[in-house]
């Protein structure tokens, strides 16, 4: 599989809350390399790779957005249990939960609670998200989605510029896209190796209050009605999360 089609299917795991971008590198044998090359500033190589992944954003991107305008409801249930099942990954590996971990859980539930902001609306926004949030948005959700188990579009929920940038694609708002693109090339350049020494020093702690963000964060998800079918969208959404994330455990023991 060339790098150009690889770089397709990561954008598309790229998009979905509660898929670890990293974790695809690994399955894709490509993360030791990438991270040895991005340190070095060695990104040629990966240039079709890149155009793949902008090309999947964009095309899961134009999907999700017509989706969410037409079933909002079911779209939201769906990335809701994505999103809930992505604990699952985050807390592969860490030791069992205590007193202290759990109170590093609940503080980051509560800031995530109160950090998330309104619900998703993927249209109709009377209220424009900051430069400076895209900027910063970009920056960390990148550094994040290249640490194997952590779901970089969890930070963008978290932030709330997740359903800003899925309207910004599909209108193409090429201001926003550039302020995120160019927070996303800092966040490699600068932010990636920091983030990666602290995730390896205080991985329990971090991975702790991670899912605690995360499903605080959850709240700007929960669906305005409830049916049959929305339930089941979410099992499935879930399961589709929980399953894979299977797979990530072994290729993250394998690395």
């Amino acid at each position: 599989m060339n790098l150009w089609i690889k770089g397709i299917i990561l954008g598309f795991v790229m998009v979905m809350p509660g898929m670890s971008g990293g974790t695809a590198f690994l399955i894709f044998g490509l993360y030791e390399d990438l991270i040895k090359d991005l340190m070095k500033r060695n990104i040629k190589p990966y240039l079709p790779l890149i155009g793949g992944i902008i090309a999947g954003i964009f095309i899961s991107g134009m999907a999700f957005g017509f989706v969410f305008e037409n079933y909002r409801d079911a779209t939201v249930s769906f990335l809701l249990g994505c999103l809930l099942a992505s604990i699952k990954s985050v807390l592969y590996g860490c030791p069992k939960m205590n007193g202290g971990f759990l109170g590093i859980a609940i503080l980051g539930t509560m800031i995530g609670a109160v950090m998330v902001g309104e619900p998703l609306s993927f249209g109709g926004m009377e209220e424009e998200v900051s430069f400076l949030a895209l900027f910063i948005g970009g920056a960390l959700a990148t550094a994040a989605m290249i640490i194997p188990g952590i779901p970089g579009s969890s930070v963008l929920i978290l932030m709330g510029v997740y359903d800003v940038m899925f309207v910004s694609i599909n209108e193409l708002d090429i201001v926003n896209l550039l302020v995120f693109g160019a927070g996303a090339i800092m966040g490699t350049v600068l932010l990636l190796n920091i983030l990666s020494q602290l995730y390896d020093r205080y991985k329990a702690k971090l991975s702790y209050f991670f899912a605690g963000l995360i499903l605080g964060s959850s709240r700007s998800m929960v669906p305005s009605t409830l049916s049959v079918p929305i339930i089941m969208v979410f099992v499935i959404g879930f399961a589709l999360v929980w399953f894979s994330s299977n797979r990530q455990g072994g290729e993250l023991e394998a690395a």
